[in-house]
């Protein structure tokens, strides 16, 4: 046994070898910079990236659809980021200077460009990063990393598709985590259908492709996610795991680490506690009221200043949503504006908006698609999680349900209705979204449930008249302007006449079955 456990090992690290040598020469050809230092500093990071990934896969199952998902999973961050690289100087909004040079976001350009400077004037010793505060970087951590890159691998040249290739590495290495804990705690069909969201969402994709947090954290939070599934049975394990998760995230984000410290305490209140006594729920009920009551109370004045600044940009931003802000009055523009982060990216709007580059309405189209084919499979989990069979799964279900719709209302909160950084922040999560879109779908169809159809048809509601009053917003000469508090008003009719045949049709199939009877 011990002659297989090293043949094993052996046999990883010369897949990796082999791996790292090409992927790195690969790397190097598609950089402009030297190729040979290119290829130095991507091998160094491909053969520990590509061990460690051989390793997860082992543990995971070894399976060879595994194997795909993870793969795809790194190829499609990678690529994407290497593309646009060398795409947005020529197709991107040549006028902006992050675009000039392959950034596709200005707080990456400006986070990146400061790590550079940082790292050429200054020489920092190796811990010295870690002692200091920086300008373009809330927390520090992608500025450390930034640094650390560019002075010990890429000293001649800015290469920060290596942090992306990085970012792509773990997203990719959180893959197996996410696909067995479904398995192990539901079924294989939900595993699948979940990991391969997880590799495919079109927002995880394009957040990948420049020196960004967001693959980092969505691969760290997969792994927390099988911690969280396994902690009642392995909880030692699991349990260290999860606070190595929380301390890998505080350097990229305290917010979303301590979105996730709330999601372990919700999680173990309702799988390891609810069931001993009703006593634990209602302290646990009571303790949740207290703890939201000292944050608001201590972190109020905070939140308001975020949110606050938010709608203000956005209102600046965009003249309809600010004429829109005044009708409705000061009291409703938080709610207005957190309603309306919800549908960004805008499918309709990003079809019809006419002053883009082709790059951007390709990316634009491709994120919103994405968004909106998970919406109605994520909203009929969320409706749907009260009726869950197993009474286990349903706490579970449903205090998750609740942390997610907090969570993705939070985000269009501090975001603003933003059509960037509203899904930029309710992406972070996605290793919960991806799950909750595959069991709403496994769920419906096991049961043929008829809600999911509602809520498609509500959907198509909403994009069908709003791809009618984006149209005639900005091709006012082909079609008549249509108002924008008709199309409201339309959309919630129908919707709710929509929703309301859901609550009619059993009743009515009730009574047909009782005049059959008699």
């Amino acid at each position: 046994m011990k002659n297989n456990n090293r043949y094993g090992a052996f046999t990883i690290l010369l897949i990796s070898i082999f791996l790292s040598v090409l992927i790195a020469a690969l790397f190097a050809l598609v950089d402009t910079g030297d190729f040979f230092k290119g290829w130095i500093a991507a091998f160094v990071l491909c053969l520990p990236a590509f061990f460690l990934l051989q390793v997860v896969w082992k543990w995971g199952g070894r399976s060879r659809m595994l194997a795909v998902m993870m793969l795809t999973a790194w190829i499609l961050r990678l690529g994407f980021g290497m593309a646009a690289q060398r795409l947005l100087p020529i197709f991107g909004y040549t006028d902006e200077p992050q675009q000039k040079q392959g950034y596709l976001f200005d707080d990456a350009y400006r986070r990146d460009e400061e790590a550079w400077r940082i790292a050429q004037d200054e020489n920092p010793t190796f811990f010295e990063p870690l002692n200091r505060s920086y300008n373009n970087d809330q927390y520090g951590g992608m500025e450390i990393l930034g640094i650390w890159i560019y002075q010990y691998l890429s000293p001649d040249k800015r290469r920060f598709s290596l942090i992306v290739l990085l970012g792509a590495f773990l997203t990719a290495a959180g893959v197996p985590f996410l696909w067995k804990a479904i398995k192990n705690r539901w079924d294989l069909s939900t595993a699948n259908i979940a990991a391969w969201i997880f590799v495919l969402y079109p927002d995880s994709i394009v957040y990948a492709g420049s020196p960004m947090r967001e693959p980092f954290l969505t691969g760290i939070l997969a792994i927390s996610f099988w911690a969280l599934c396994t902690l009642r049975d392995h909880w030692k394990t699991s349990a260290s795991i999860l606070f190595s998760c929380i301390l890998a995230i505080l350097p990229l984000s305290t917010f979303v680490a301590g979105a996730l410290a709330v999601c372990i305490s919700l999680w173990i209140w309702v799988e390891n506690l609810v069931s001993r006594s009703k006593k634990w729920l209602w302290a646990g009920l009571i303790g949740i009221g207290l703890a939201g009551l000292v944050i608001l109370l201590t972190a109020l004045p905070s939140i308001q200043e975020f949110i606050h600044y938010d709608i203000h940009t956005t209102e600046i931003n965009s003249g309809w949503v600010e004429k829109v802000v005044g009708e409705i009055g000061g009291r409703f523009r938080s709610v207005f504006l957190a309603i309306y982060g919800i549908t960004q990216p805008v499918l309709p709007a990003i079809i019809f908006y006419r002053p883009t580059t082709p790059f951007w309405k390709a990316v634009g189209i491709f994120r919103a698609v994405g968004w909106y084919a998970m919406v109605p499979f994520l909203f009929y989990a969320f409706f749907t999680s009260l009726r869950a069979k197993s009474s286990k799964d349903r706490g579970l279900l449903i205090i998750n349900t609740l942390f997610l719709i907090g969570w993705i209302f939070i985000s269009s909160l501090r975001a603003g209705g933003d059509q960037w950084d509203n899904p930029r922040y309710r992406v972070i999560f996605l290793p919960w979204l991806a799950f909750f879109t595959a069991w709403g779908y496994r769920y419906a169809k096991q049961i043929k449930d008829g809600w999911l159809i509602r809520w498609i048809l509500i959907e198509i509601i909403f994009v069908g008249f709003f791809s009618q009053w984006y149209f005639s917003r900005y091709y006012a000469d082909i079609i008549h302007r249509f108002p924008f508090w008709k199309t409201v008003i339309y959309i919630v009719v129908c919707s709710a006449v929509v929703f309301a045949s859901g609550l009619v049709w059993p009743i009515l199939k009730k009574i047909g079955k009782n005049k059959e009877q008699k």
